[in-house]
């Protein structure tokens, strides 16, 4: 295991270099800086979906910022658990069915997964009759985030460039190049003396070292180094498979207050926890319709990654709903920002074979360990509901967070500034909007529906067509369309179900990227691209989720 105290800022990347420089040089790619931190990362852990919740509010779209009377109020709006006339506990087990598809070739990949959307308690500690009529306490586990998903892409064969491509030109001082404005190679002592323990390799450099490791780049002179015998035709077909696990979840300590039925305040302290696994698992397969017999040519190279994230984060909310009259509820909450830490877990590893032969090299590294700390948007929740006596609701809710409010807390000044600049040059303020309804067309039964949809965070480009491409796989806005059904099995039981159908729209992508000058054994070119055939474009990410939700009230 390997402690990094310093990466390549990818915040630096595209790096308009000094005069020095014959042009700019632009890396990136999800292949390339998976092991980086940036702002994508403090925005995807910091998203709330009220689709992970309890039955009730799952089916009417998570509209309950004025509603109110549930358990997953403490991470809506706090002051909803003030209406709760006694004590109760309740848990949410789910059911969620994830299909992924890419507008580039790929396999429909689906995924089943059992858990938890919610647990928790309500403890009525006060009841008086004039002026504070209830005080309750409430604590739960509610389920934020969930990346758990599969994926593929594939590029058919023909004539592209290769990653190894970008490979040769980390050997061959692409970092030292993009840092001071010269080329300067990797000496091959650095590549056999413990490279992935060294001050002196970025971990942005690993994908180099395994392909030396691996046989693939040889050294054909001093600093300099070559693709050993890539086939002559140039024609590959490139696959990524990648698979990711893990979640956001909330655990609340609440607190809320009836004043005279009219006014009800709240309080929530939310500690999360953060987790995701992500693999990646690429492969290029090069063309062997050549002439002559097998000349040891490269014939599959394999590119792992494994990136694990996981932290604490913390937060308080405030809220309050006002009910004027007796059919109409107003309410409005603010959340803080999320101050989190997050520990990034990083490693590769490489396998090459080849033609006229069956053995097969692989190379992998240490883990890297880097610690991030940072704060998340701030919300601010506003709702409207309309009830009429306990056989119809109607709720409206609108959401503000404020995405281009995170900040990174790390390092100096200088260096949160230019984070804070980044941040607000690329994201915005995302606009959500809920809405529920619920009807009991008879006694002990409620019908239930509701839509939500979330904004993008990420800015619109302002050119038009050519729309930003990202180095890392995450979804922008999306849609959630919700049913369920309520039943009370008895005086102190009720049962919840819900069904919610969510479609989540994927950002573009690049698996690499390159443009600026190379290095090569024959030569110093003043401009060279190294791409895969097309961005990885239009994806969608379809999930059926199933939740029931068990009410004991006492």
């Amino acid at each position: 295991m390997r402690t990094i105290k310093r990466l390549l800022p990818l915040l630096l990347l595209p790096l308009a270099l000094t005069a020095r420089a014959q042009e700019p040089a632009q890396v990136s790619g999800l292949l390339l800086s998976s092991g980086q931190f940036t702002p994508v990362d403090m925005m995807k852990y910091s998203r709330n979906y009220y689709s992970f919740t309890t039955g009730r509010v799952s089916a009417m779209g998570g509209a309950f910022t004025a509603l109110g009377g549930d358990m997953s109020s403490m991470g809506i709006n706090p002051a909803g658990i003030g209406m709760y006339n006694g004590s109760a506990w309740g848990f949410s087990p789910m059911l969620n069915f994830t299909g992924n598809r890419n507008a580039v070739q790929g396999d429909a990949n689906s995924l089943v997964r059992f858990g938890f959307n919610n647990i928790g308690t309500v403890f009525n500690f006060y009841s008086g009759d004039r002026g504070l009529l209830k005080f309750n306490l409430g604590i739960s586990y509610n389920r934020s985030d969930d990346f758990n998903y599969n994926g593929s892409v594939r590029m058919p064969m023909g004539a592209q460039s290769s990653l190894l491509n970008i490979f040769q030109l980390q050997l061959n001082g692409l970092y030292n190049y993009i840092n001071d404005g010269a080329w300067k190679g990797l000496p091959e002592s650095d590549l056999l003396n413990d490279p992935f323990n060294s001050d002196r390799i970025f971990i942005e450099e690993w994908g180099g070292v395994l392909g030396y490791q691996s046989g693939i780049l040889r050294p054909v002179g001093q600093g300099m180094y070559d693709i050993h015998r890539l086939p002559e035709s140039g024609k590959l077909a490139s696959t990524l498979n990648y698979m990711s696990r893990g979640a956001v979840s909330e655990y609340n300590v609440a607190g809320g207050f009836n004043i005279e039925n009219i006014f009800y305040f709240g309080f929530d302290f939310g500690f999360q926890d953060i987790y995701q696994d992500l693999s990646l698992s690429y492969s290029e397969d090069y063309d062997d319709d050549y002439a002559g017999p097998a000349q040891n040519y490269l014939s599959r190279m394999t590119y792992n990654q494994r990136i694990t994230a996981q932290g604490s984060a913390y937060n308080f909310k405030l809220g309050v709903i006002v009910r004027p009259v007796s059919f109409l509820r107003i309410g409005l909450a603010y959340h803080t920002p999320t101050y989190t830490t997050v520990q990034k877990r990083y490693s590769a590893g490489m396998g090459s074979s080849r033609y006229g032969t069956n053995a097969e090299t692989y190379n992998n590294t240490l883990v890297a360990v880097a610690g991030y700390s940072y704060s998340t948007a701030p919300r601010l929740l506003s709702g409207i509901a309309v009830t009429v006596d306990d056989y119809m609701a109607l709720s409206f809710d609108y959401e503000a967070v404020w995405y281009n409010k995170m900040r990174y807390r790390m390092d100096s000044p200088a260096v949160q500034a230019d984070w804070a600049a980044a941040i607000g040059m690329d994201y915005k303020v995302a606009n959500n909007f809920r809405v529920g309804v619920e009807v009991k067309p008879v006694p002990g039964i409620a019908i239930r529906a509701g839509y939500a949809y979330y904004d993008s965070p990420i800015r619109d480009d302002s050119q038009g067509d050519d729309y930003r491409i990202f180095s890392d796989i995450f979804t922008t806005s999306s849609h959630h369309i919700s049913a369920g059904l309520g039943f009370w099995l008895g005086s102190n039981t009720t049962l919840d179900l819900a069904y919610v159908y969510s479609r989540y729209n994927v950002a573009p992508y690049d698996l690499y990227y390159y443009h600026g000058p190379a290095r090569l054994p024959n030569m110093d070119a003043p401009s060279v691209t190294y791409q895969p055939s097309s961005v990885v474009t239009g994806g969608i990410l379809n999930r059926h989720s199933l939740t029931a939700t068990f009410n004991f009230l006492f």
